[in-house]
C-alpha cells in the first residue's frame, strides 16, 4: 500500500513540472526589456550632463565633491542642474567673472557641498509629484507640498561672524569680547517648489504670482512648468528621464535661498526694521548642533562651542529653559525668522517689512507723534512696546496671507490690515517665507488706537495698568483696551496723569459726607506695583485735602477684595473719562476741543462741561462742579513743551492733571437743599402712613414710593441714602414743576389728589388708585435720557419716562431745544398748556447734576463698592406736564 501511494505521489509531481515548463516559457518570452533598456530610458544623469556640454561648471561641482560615480550608477536622485549660462549670472552676480569651472575650484568644501547638495533631493520626482506629500491627517496628499527638504545641510553653513556683524544687544557682548562667533543655521534649508499642482491646490492666481515676483523680470505664472526657488524650469526642460534619476533643467542656479532674517538683514532700505528684529535674536546653545559640527569637521578645526542663532518668538521660544532671561516680560516675534523649517512642507511665513523711508515718514507723522513724545527715535522704543509693532507685520501663514485676501486678511488681533498690492516695492523669496518690502507702516491696533499714548508714555503708566492689563486670566482684568480698540468708533480718551491719579476722591465715602453728613473721607491714591494697579488710601483735612496714610488696597497677593475694590474703581474712572465722539443718536456726542458742544456725555452716562477749544480745552466733572474744583487742563509735555494731545486713528486722546470726579450728592439731597424744588420734593417724598396702608394687600404690590434708601435687612446692598426707585443704571432727566405749576396742575385736574387727600380717603381700593394716579403724575417728570441744556438743537425726540400707562407700557415724552432751552410735552400733547420750559434765569435751578449710589453692603457706611450708579440732571420747570389728562 505505501509503495503504491509512493508511486502515485511521484507520477502527479512529474506532471506538474511538465504542464509548468510552457508557462515558464510564456513569461520570459513576453518580457522585452530582460536584454534591452527601454527606448524611454535615458543614460545616467551624469553622462546625459556630460553628453550636453553645457554643464561643465555644474561637473565641476560633482567632480570636486567625489560625487560622479554616484551619478553614473543606479539611485534614485532628483537634481535640478543649470548650464554654464546660467552659472556666468550666478557669478557675476556676486562680483566673479571668468571661466566657470575655475570658479568652482576656488570655493571651499563646504561652499561647494551647499550649492551642490541644495540642487538635489534624495528620492526620485517627476514635476507632478513635487507637491505631493506621503501622508497627512486628512488623507489628502496632492498638491499641498510647496518645500521639501534638499540634500544640504546645516553642517556645511557655518559661519563665523565678526563683532560688528552680531546684534548689538547685551545677550551678544560675550562675543564682542572673543572677536566673534561661529554661528549654525536654525535648522536646514528647504527649497520651495512652485509646481501648477500646487497653484491649484492653494488657489495662488496669477495675480498673487505677480506680487510674488515684484520686482523680478522674467518670471511669467507657469502652469506648464514649475519653479525652483525663483528659478524657472521650463516645461520642456523637466522630468528629464535618466537610469538613476529625474533631472529638472533651471534657467537658474538653484542655490539655498536666505531665510527670512537674513534677506532682512541684507536687503538695503530694510536697515530700521532689520535693527529692531534684531534686539530679539539670541545666542542659544545645542549641544547636539556643537557635537555634529565638531564631528563634521574634525577634532581642533573649531575649537569654540557653536551657537544657533534664534529669536525670542510666540511660537517655539517663549520662554528661557535656562530661566536666565523674562522673555515674556521682554518681548517676542510672532514666529522665528530664521527657523529654516518654519511652516513645513505645506506652508512658510510672510513678512510686511516696511522700508526705511516708511518708517521714518510714520515716525514723523501724526500716527507717530505719541512715540517721538516717549522716545528719541524707533531704537530707543523698549522690546516689549515694539515687539507688537513687529509681530504686526508678521503672518503666520502664506496660504492664508495670498495677495488676493489681503483686502479681508485680519492681524494677529483680528483687525484689518489694509494692506495693498501698491504698498509692495519688491518681493523677496526667502526659504522659509516671503518678504515684502512695502513703502507703508502697519501697525498694531495698539499703536492705531486712542490709549496707545497711554502704553507708552511714562506719566500714564497707572491708566495704562487699568486700560490694558496683559494677564487676561486676571478675575480684575477690567480689558477696557477692547472696547477702545474699536476702528468703527471714535472716542475721546481722557487720561489723568500719575500725579493726578494720587488724588482721588473715593466717591462712596464722600457720597456719604455730602449726602447723610457722615465723615469719613478718603483720596486714594494709585499706583502700579509688580504689574497690577494698588492704592494708598488716606483720610482727609477738614478742609477734604489730603491727610495721613490709613491702609493700601491691593497690594497683597492674597488680598483678594482689595484687588476688587480697586477694580471697582478704576472702572467707575475710565467710564467716566471715555466720550464716544460718533454717536448721532446723542445729542451730547462729540469731540471735547472743537468748542461745540458745552457739555458731553461719558461711557458712563455722566455728564463733563466743557470750555475752550484744541488744545486749551478744560473739562470739570458734576463732583468738579459741586466742590467748586478747578476744571482739568491737557498737561504741557516737558520734552518740548507742547500740549498732551494726539490724533489716533479711532479718536482724540488727552492727558489731562486732574481726575474727573462725578457728582456725589443724590438726586433726594440735591432737592432738599433747593427751596425752588421744594414743592415737587414734597411731593415725591409721599407719605408714609399711605404706603403702609396698602403695603399687606397683594393687589397694590404695584405701588411703591418714589424714594427708598434700603432693599432690605436681608439685602447684601443698599442706596447711600434715599434713591429714585424707577432708576436702573441708566442716565436720566428729573423735571421739577414750580409750586405755582404744581397748584395750576392739581387745580385743573380733579383725579389729581394730595398725599393728604389720599391720607384721609379710607376707602383702600380708592386710596389705590388715587396713588397710582398721582406716581404716574409724579414719574411721568422722570425721563430716561440725560438731557441737559447744552447748546445743541433737536426737535421732538422722543424719550420713554418712567410712569405707565394701562397696560403697564412706558409712557413717552417729547423734547425740543433751540440749544439756550428745551420744552418738554406729553407724546400725544396737543397744545401750549401740556409743555413744560426749562427756567434758565437761575443757574442753580437747571442743569444740576447729581448720582444715586447702589452700595455693597445693607449698612451704606461699612460699603467697600459701588454696585451700580444713576446719574441725573435737574431742571426747574415752569410747567407740571400731564399724559393723563
Amino acid at each position: 500500500m505505501h509503495a503504491e501511494r509512493n508511486v502515485k505521489q511521484v507520477m502527479r509531481w512529474c506532471l506538474y513540472i511538465v504542464l509548468g515548463f510552457p508557462l515558464l516559457n510564456s513569461c520570459k518570452d513576453d518580457y522585452i526589456y530582460d536584454n534591452e533598456e527601454p527606448s524611454w530610458l535615458g543614460a545616467n544623469i551624469y553622462e546625459y550632463l556630460e553628453s550636453s556640454g553645457q554643464f561643465d561648471c555644474y561637473l565641476a561641482l560633482v567632480n570636486d565633491l567625489g560625487y560622479k560615480e554616484t551619478l553614473r550608477l543606479t539611485g534614485s536622485k532628483t537634481m535640478f542642474p543649470a548650464n554654464d549660462e546660467a552659472f556666468s549670472r550666478y557669478f557675476l552676480s556676486k562680483g566673479l567673472t571668468g571661466d566657470g569651472p575655475a570658479l568652482i575650484h576656488k570655493m571651499s568644501a563646504s561652499e561647494k557641498r551647499y550649492l551642490f547638495n541644495s540642487s538635489m533631493l534624495n528620492m526620485t520626482y517627476l514635476s507632478h509629484m513635487l507637491a505631493n506629500v506621503s501622508s497627512n491627517d486628512q488623507g489628502i496628499g496632492e498638491g499641498i507640498a510647496l518645500r521639501r527638504a534638499t540634500s544640504a545641510s546645516y553642517l556645511d553653513s557655518i559661519s563665523f561672524v565678526k563683532p560688528d556683524a552680531l546684534p548689538k544687544t547685551a545677550f551678544w557682548n560675550r562675543f564682542r569680547e572673543r572677536k566673534g562667533a561661529y554661528l549654525a543655521d536654525n535648522g536646514s534649508k528647504m527649497a520651495l517648489y512652485w509646481t501648477p499642482e500646487f497653484f491649484s491646490t492653494s488657489g495662488l492666481t496669477e495675480a498673487d504670482w505677480a506680487v510674488i515676483m515684484k520686482g523680478e523680470e522674467g518670471k511669467p505664472y507657469d502652469t506648464q512648468g514649475f519653479y525652483v526657488n525663483d528659478a524657472h524650469v521650463e516645461s520642456n526642460r523637466k522630468d528629464v528621464t535618466c537610469k538613476n534619476g529625474y533631472l529638472h533643467i533651471a534657467d537658474d542656479v538653484v542655490a539655498p535661498a536666505p531665510n527670512m532674517s537674513e534677506v532682512i538683514n541684507s536687503t538695503a532700505g530694510m536697515h530700521t526694521f532689520a535693527g529692531l528684529m534684531e534686539k530679539f535674536a539670541y545666542p542659544y546653545y545645542d549641544g547636539s548642533v556643537d557635537d555634529a559640527v565638531k564631528a563634521y569637521y574634525g577634532a581642533g578645526n573649531i575649537s569654540d562651542s557653536v551657537f544657533v542663532k534664534r529669536y525670542f518668538n510666540l511660537t517655539d521660544f517663549s520662554s528661557d529653559p535656562e530661566g536666565k532671561v523674562d522673555i515674556t516680560g521682554y518681548g517676542t516675534l510672532a514666529f522665528d525668522p530664521s527657523n529654516n523649517v518654519y511652516g513645513g512642507n505645506t506652508d512658510m511665513g510672510v513678512m510686511f517689512v516696511p522700508s526705511d523711508a516708511a518708517m521714518k515718514d510714520y515716525w514723523e507723522s501724526p500716527r507717530g507723534q505719541f512715540l517721538r513724545d516717549s522716545y528719541a527715535g524707533w531704537d530707543e522704543v523698549p522690546t516689549n512696546v515694539i515687539s507688537v509693532f513687529l509681530q504686526n507685520h508678521q503672518r503666520l501663514s502664506f496660504l492664508t496671507s495670498l495677495p488676493h485676501n489681503w483686502d479681508i486678511m485680519t492681524d494677529n488681533a483680528g483687525f484689518e490690515m489694509s494692506v495693498k498690492e501698491e504698498d509692495v516695492q519688491k518681493a523677496y523669496i526667502a526659504c522659509n517665507g516671503i518678504v515684502y518690502m512695502t513703502d507703508k507702516v502697519y501697525p498694531p491696533v495698539d499703536y492705531q488706537a486712542v490709549y496707545g499714548p497711554v502704553l507708552t508714555a511714562d506719566t500714564t503708566t497707572t491708566m495704562s495698568a487699568a486700560i490694558k492689563n496683559d494677564d487676561m486670566d486676571d478675575v480684575n482684568n477690567l480689558k477696557y483696551h477692547l472696547y477702545l480698540r474699536s476702528m468703527d468708533n471714535q472716542y475721546n480718551l481722557l487720561v489723568p496723569t500719575d500725579d493726578a491719579m494720587a488724588n482721588y476722591r473715593d466717591p462712596i465715602t464722600w457720597a456719604l459726607w455730602a449726602n447723610e453728613g457722615v465723615d469719613k473721607r478718603e483720596i486714594w491714591s494709585f499706583y502700579v506695583k509688580m504689574g497690577k494697579v494698588v492704592a494708598d488710601v488716606y483720610d482727609t483735612n477738614e478742609d477734604g485735602s489730603k491727610g495721613t496714610l490709613l491702609r493700601t488696597v491691593g497690594a497683597d497677593a492674597l488680598d483678594t477684595e482689595g484687588a476688587e475694590e480697586v477694580a471697582n474703581r478704576l472702572q467707575d474712572i475710565l467710564d467716566m473719562h471715555i466720550v464716544v465722539a460718533d454717536n448721532e443718536d446723542e445729542p451730547l456726542s462729540g469731540f471735547i476741543d472743537e468748542g461745540t458742544l458745552p457739555y458731553v456725555l461719558t461711557k458712563g452716562g455722566s455728564v463733563l462741561a466743557l470750555s475752550g477749544t484744541g488744545e486749551q480745552v478744560k473739562v470739570q466733572g458734576g463732583g468738579d462742579m459741586e466742590l467748586g474744583l478747578p476744571e482739568a487742563e491737557v498737561v504741557t509735555l516737558e520734552k518740548d513743551h507742547r500740549k498732551a494731545r494726539y490724533e489716533m486713528d479711532n479718536g482724540r486722546t488727552f492727558f489731562i492733571d486732574r481726575i474727573l470726579q462725578d457728582p456725589f450728592k443724590s438726586v433726594y439731597y440735591t432737592m432738599t437743599a433747593n427751596e425752588d424744588y421744594r414743592a415737587f420734593f414734597d411731593l415725591l417724598v409721599g407719605n408714609d402712613d399711605v404706603f403702609l396702608s396698602l403695603a399687606d394687600n397683594e393687589d397694590y404690590k404695584d405701588i411703591e414710593p418714589i424714594f427708598e434708601t434700603s432693599e432690605g435687612e436681608n439685602s447684601k446692598m443698599s442706596g447711600i441714602g434715599p434713591v429714585v426707585t424707577s432708576f436702573n443704571n441708566f442716565r436720566y432727566t428729573v423735571l421739577v414743576p414750580t409750586r405755582a405749576a404744581l397748584e395750576e396742575a392739581f387745580r385743573d385736574d380733579p383725579d389729581l389728589h394730595t398725599w393728604d387727600e389720599i391720607s384721609a380717603q379710607a376707602d383702600l381700593d380708592v386710596k389705590a388708585d388715587w396713588t397710582r394716579y398721582l406716581l404716574n403724575f409724579l414719574r411721568f417728570h422722570f425721563i430716561d435720557g440725560m438731557l441737559p441744556v447744552s447748546g445743541v438743537s433737536y426737535q421732538g425726540k422722543a424719550y420713554p419716562t418712567a410712569a405707565r400707562d394701562d397696560k403697564g407700557i412706558f409712557v413717552y415724552v417729547k423734547a425740543s431745544s433751540d440749544g439756550s432751552g428745551i420744552t418738554f410735552e406729553p407724546e400725544n400733547g396737543n397744545g401750549e398748556k401740556q409743555q413744560a420750559k426749562v427756567i434758565t434765569s437761575n443757574q442753580e435751578d437747571y442743569n444740576v447734576l447729581t448720582r444715586d449710589y447702589i452700595v455693597n453692603d445693607n449698612d451704606y457706611t461699612l460699603a467697600t463698592q459701588i454696585l451700580s450708579s444713576s446719574k441725573a440732571v435737574l431742571h426747574l420747570v415752569d410747567h407740571a406736564i400731564n399724559y393723563q389728562k
